[in-house]
């Protein structure tokens, strides 16, 4: 049997994020307070690897004056990471034995990475993946499709939780789903 590459989103596809629990650890009450510039130091430039870990936390302490260590800031950071999203662990654990390789494809720094593969229990059956980090873009740009097709070639189904990033695959050509469910991914590959 050929083995059929599966590329998965992480974030509210495998596991929850929840990016309040880190603002609230932070001493922000919402997104709305957090400085935009803090925004893009970790969405654009830390997910893109163009800085480190430490630059980050360094960027982080001088945009916004905190006095937290980079232990504290680290915790605060990786409390995005949520839970498994309900069914998926088992559903990403039996994949190889119905036949499908499963591939991480998505847009995440390398601490949030490290956290997902400590809070993941499935985690060690998904052991390639295609980052935004190491790959300094970020989807739906064309460097992340291909350097995911280098690698493992066209995926048999693509999903994620974000119907823009959806769409931009199914421009690409990709056989992509709107993630639901464990169930409904259960269900297409049938």
């Amino acid at each position: 049997m050929t083995e059929k590459v599966i590329a998965l989103d992480i974030g509210n596809v495998c596991i929850g994020i929840h990016p309040e629990r880190c603002f609230g650890a932070l001493g922000f009450r919402s997104l709305a307070d957090i400085p935009r510039e803090v925004l893009f130091l970790a969405g654009e430039r830390f997910e893109r690897g163009e800085i480190s870990e430490a630059e980050f936390l360094d960027g982080f302490r001088r945009l916004t004056g905190s006095a937290l260590s980079d232990a504290e800031l680290r915790r605060a950071f990786c409390a995005i990471i949520g839970e498994p999203v309900p069914g998926m662990a088992e559903l990403v654990s039996g994949l190889a034995g119905r036949g499908y390789r499963p591939v991480f494809f998505s847009d995440t720094s390398v601490t949030h990475m490290e956290e997902l593969r400590r809070k993941f229990p499935a985690a060690s059956a998904v052991p390639d993946g295609i980052y935004s980090y190491r790959v300094h873009a970020k989807k739906p740009e064309l460097p992340m499709f291909e350097a995911f097709e280098a690698r493992f070639g066209v995926p048999a189904f693509y999903f994620d939780d974000r119907a823009e990033l959806i769409e931009g695959a199914r421009k690409h050509g990709w056989n992509a789903h709107r993630f639901v469910s464990a169930e409904e991914v259960d269900k297409i590959l049938g």
